[in-house]
């Protein structure tokens, strides 16, 4: 390799050959730059590559001149991987072979490619790395600091803050007033893509707040919101020629299935409009052609809009047929929608030169589509019964929330999230079940101790006040009760109208409503 030595030069680059330090001191072996391979590992007539005692003279020895030593403290373990770049430091530049040499992991060229940067492309903000294209490293703020894609918000540390990084999904970050660890913090995504956040990452916080909030009994409100159902079917009419002028028009009708189990949240009624944009191929948004109506051909478009018209009507009237499917039973076809395609919309809606005829001829036959005379906007619409209802229905909704009052104190508050969390103490075990092997978390439990251990050996959590609800009403029951005669079981129902079936009811639903499976302890 040239030697491209600057005089005065302070910081020499070299590429990782090894990191696999058998002392676990953090060492690499690294192939500097400015020196060649061949000429570097004769430097020491002691070396020899080929040998396999790192104790004597082989890699990784006291002769090893390949050996560089971590500049950080022990106690900060940041070692590169095989293949990144590296940047050298020398008690004395006039003796590089010695001993005495550093070494610091190099830059990257983006956050993006922490998980591996090979040396080349690590150049790519310095001056040797002119040549480096940075079009697949975009910037992930603007240049007024706010975010491009507000996905990515959070993904990376802020400036201010003062952060651990690791090579993937977790770092640790340290604020004014918090501490942050956090694993799988981003969706998985590929070098040169910028990671969006993931709701579902696990975390712990600890953070101090300047106020104190009390807060009250727990209270609940009402609120009516749409009742939103998944859309069931898509119909859509179409014309191949819409330009003709000779009132011979060739129509068609596609019936499409959203299947529910592949829909999305744009699908359900009240996200649904004529403008939605759906991916009608089924790739994507579950939908399934199940039927292809070809009119006749040669319809005015008043005769073309009445095929049309008995179509959508017989949805409603014979389903099993038009819909092909002699399983749908009564009121099983709703909701449906019915809309013009693309084609025709773009049409109607943003007209092109030389489209002004078709133009003109869609926006009459949109004009003439109706299920119902008494529809006050043709062409398209959502149909949710046989009464052909204008409204989506509102539902009630309760949610419990707890008044609170704020007042000047500090405060901290610790938080720990993740989609499980695991409550474990390597004193305790339940009985009837295995304990816990914490030997084999040393470095961290893997996905099979979580299946095959932990899980199995450990019990739900107790939510307090679903518990004592339900005691309540153990409790209330056991003192409004009245029995016949005596030995008889009590009567169904207590003096305060408690029934036998209330405290059936609320013993079941109490796996759901008192226990929470996702927060387990042993």
């Amino acid at each position: 390799m040239a030697n491209n030595y600057i005089d005065g030069q302070q910081i020499f680059f070299g590429t990782c050959l090894g990191s696999d330090d058998p002392l676990m001191l953090g060492r690499v072996r690294v192939l500097p730059e400015t020196m060649n391979e061949a000429s570097l590992a004769n430097s020491n007539s002691k070396f020899d590559e080929n040998s396999t005692d790192p104790n004597k003279n082989g890699p990784w020895s006291d002769v090893d001149p390949f050996v560089y030593l971590p500049l950080l403290p022990y106690f900060v373990n940041q070692v590169p991987k095989k293949g990144e770049k590296v940047m050298l430091f020398y008690y004395n530049t006039n003796t590089k072979t010695g001993r005495n040499k550093f070494y610091m992991i190099s830059t990257f060229s983006s956050p993006t490619t922490i998980k591996f940067e090979d040396a080349s492309s690590s150049q790519t903000r310095l001056n040797s790395g002119y040549g480096n294209s940075s079009k697949k490293l975009p910037p992930i703020k603007n240049q007024n600091g706010t975010y491009k894609n507000e996905k990515n918000k959070g993904v990376f540390p802020e400036p201010v803050d003062i952060s651990l990084n690791g090579r993937d999904s977790a770092d640790l970050i340290l604020k004014e007033s918090e501490v942050l660890l956090r694993a799988g913090k981003h969706k998985n995504f590929s070098t040169g893509q910028i990671p969006e956040a993931d709701s579902k990452r696990a975390f712990l916080q600890l953070s101090k707040y300047d106020t104190d909030i009390t807060f009250g009994n727990a209270e609940s409100k009402t609120k009516l919101v749409q009742n939103k159902t998944p859309i069931k079917y898509l119909v859509e009419y179409d014309v191949l020629n819409p330009e003709n002028q000779f009132s011979a028009f060739t129509g068609v009708l596609y019936i499409y299935q959203l299947r529910t189990e592949r829909q999305a949240e744009k699908t359900l009624t009240g996200n649904f409009n004529v403008t939605t944009n759906i991916d009608l191929t089924g790739t994507t948004d579950g939908v399934q052609l199940i039927r292809m109506i070809n009119f006749p051909i040669g319809l005015s478009l008043d005769e073309l809009s009445t095929q049309i018209n008995q179509r959508l009507r017989s949805i409603i009237t014979d389903p099993s047929t038009t819909l092909l499917s002699p399983t749908v039973q009564k009121n099983q076809q709703y909701p449906f929608y019915y809309r013009p395609s693309k084609k025709i919309f773009n049409l109607i809606t943003n007209p092109v030169s030389g489209q002004f005829i078709s133009s003109a001829n869609m926006a009459k036959l949109t004009s003439m589509v109706k299920i119902s005379s008494a529809d006050k906007i043709p062409g398209y619409g959502l149909v949710l019964d046989s009464k052909l209802s204008p409204n989506i229905p509102f539902e009630k909704q309760s949610s419990a929330y707890a008044p609170s009052t704020s007042k000047l104190s500090e405060n901290t508050v610790a938080l720990l999230g993740g989609t499980k969390l695991y409550l474990l103490s390597n004193e305790t075990s339940i009985e009837g079940k295995s304990q816990i092997n914490f030997n084999k978390g040393i470095y961290g439990f893997e996905q099979n101790d979580l299946i095959d251990d932990i899980e199995p050996n450990t019990s739900s959590m107790v939510r307090g006040e679903e518990l004592l609800e339900l005691l309540q009403l153990i409790v209330k029951f056991c003192i409004t009760h009245v029995h016949p005669y005596p030995g008889l079981p009590p009567t169904p129902t207590t003096v305060d109208g408690t029934t036998v079936d209330d405290l059936l009811s609320n013993m079941l639903n109490a796996y759901q409503k008192v226990l929470n499976s996702n927060i387990r302890l042993n």
